[in-house]
Formats: structure tokens, C-alpha cells, sequence
């Protein structure tokens, strides 16, 4: 296979895995490695297909043999510790990932799995940095301004609001920046502002069950008993088994 062919074999096999075609891009990407077993990028690329297919243990033994062929390159490293973080070894996912922003510190990948790691490891001081670094690399992330956004609520944290409010201008039609956004406010007992936020998906026509039983604990948390029974009602209709909504509307008929 001459060089020419190497970089159409290479070109190919990434569209191909780019498309979920994961077998015929293995297939060129194991000619490529028949041809140069020392191909450290073929090799990269086939452990993440092993690791999108869920082989995780096919995934560890080919990235480490690609770290082992270039350990200067950040990406290996950085896509190494989302792999340790999938296998649930989180504290080798950050010895991973401090690795990778060592050789390369504007990857955002690197941070944003960085405060994943962080968070599942109960440190989440450091997973709050890690996102703040995140977002100084790439702010348009609606992934990182959620993840960092529901820290911050847990402690109550006035800064969790303007990323909620950053999530809903980057993602305008989903439900969960709104939702995640309401609930947050919610539990600072600013119930208007909760429902000003749940009815724009009421409005868009995109409220879900968790919508209507979220306004029904805002009309509640402002004691309008008849609107937050119709809430719990609205919510109950779309999924008669949503426990969360049957508790709270038998509490609220209990006590009124």
C-alpha cells in the first residue's frame, strides 16, 4: 500500500467512522496497521471505534499501544481518560486527562471530562475549575454551561444562573436548559421566575411531564392551590404513572 493510498484508505476510514460504519472502517484501518503496525493514529482511531461500540477492553489495549507510539499527543491522552471514565476508573481518568492538558492546554475535550471525572469523584471544587477552564476555551459548550450550572445550583450558587441563562440562548427549543433553569430557581424560592421560564415551553408547545409538575411545585411554593393542582393534573395526563406528579397532587389535595 503506497503512501497515496495510505492517506485515501485513512480519508475514507474516518468519513466511514464519522457515519457509524464502524466495520468497514475497521477493515482499513487493520490494512493500514498490517502495513505499519506502528501507525499510532490508525491505531487511535480504531480504539475509539471499539470504544463507541462499547469493547472497552479492545479500546484500552489499542490507545495504550498508541500512547506507547506517540506520547506527545494530547488527544490519545485526553480520549485515554474519557475511556478510564467509561470503565469507571476515575482517579486514573484524571491522571489521564492532567496529562493531556499538560501537553496541550486549550483542549477543551480535556477540561470538559476533566469535571466529569471530578464530579463523579465527589470533588467538585475541582470539577467547578474544570469547567471554568472549559468554557474559557469554548464557551458556546451547552454541555459544559449545564454540567457546571447544576454544581453550582447544589450549593446554591448565584453563578449557576447566568449558565442557565447562557444553556437556554444556545439551545432555544430544547427543554432541559428552561427546566434545569426553573428548578433552580425553584429551590431559591423564586417561584415566578420558575414559572415565567416553564411557560415559554408551555407557550412553544414542547412542555413535557417534568414541566407541568415543576409549575405545579412553583404555583404551590406561592400557595395558588388551584393552578398547582390543574399542573400536577396536566402532568399526570401525559404519563398517569409519573409517581413524582401522584405524590405531590395527593399531598396538595391531603393538606388543602
Amino acid at each position: 500500500m503506497s503512501e497515496f493510498f495510505i492517506k485515501q484508505a485513512f480519508a475514507e476510514a474516518i468519513d466511514l467512522q464519522k457515519n457509524h460504519k464502524y466495520d468497514e472502517a475497521k477493515k482499513l484501518y487493520e490494512k493500514i496497521l498490517k502495513r505499519d503496525s506502528k501507525d499510532a493514529n490508525a491505531r487511535h482511531l480504531i480504539a475509539l471505534i471499539y470504544m463507541a461500540e462499547g469493547n472497552f477492553n479492545e479500546a484500552k489495549k489499542n490507545i495504550e499501544i498508541a500512547i506507547d507510539q506517540a506520547p506527545d499527543q494530547p488527544i490519545f491522552h485526553s480520549n485515554y481518560g474519557a475511556l478510564l471514565h467509561s470503565m469507571g476508573n476515575h482517579k486514573e481518568a484524571v491522571v489521564a486527562l492532567e496529562k493531556s492538558i499538560k501537553l496541550d492546554d486549550k483542549l477543551f475535550q480535556s477540561y470538559y471530562s476533566l469535571g466529569i471525572a471530578y464530579s463523579d469523584l465527589n470533588q467538585n471544587e475541582k470539577a467547578v475549575e474544570a469547567y471554568h477552564k472549559a468554557l474559557d476555551v469554548n464557551n458556546k459548550s451547552a454541555a459544559a454551561h449545564n454540567n457546571l450550572a447544576n454544581l453550582l445550583s447544589n450549593t446554591n450558587n448565584p453563578e449557576a444562573e447566568y449558565h442557565y441563562k447562557k444553556l437556554v440562548e444556545l439551545e432555544p427549543t430544547e427543554v432541559y436548559p428552561r427546566l434545569n433553569m426553573a428548578n433552580y430557581y425553584i429551590k431559591r424560592d423564586q417561584f415566578n421566575e420558575a414559572i415565567s421560564s416553564l411557560n415559554e415551553l408551555v407557550d412553544m408547545g414542547i412542555a413535557t411531564k417534568e414541566v407541568f409538575n415543576s409549575l405545579g411545585v412553583s404555583y404551590k411554593g406561592l400557595n395558588d392551590t388551584k393552578n398547582a393542582i390543574s399542573m400536577f393534573e396536566e402532568a399526570i395526563k401525559i404519563d398517569k404513572d409519573f409517581v413524582l406528579a401522584n405524590e405531590n397532587l395527593k399531598l396538595l389535595k391531603n393538606d388543602s
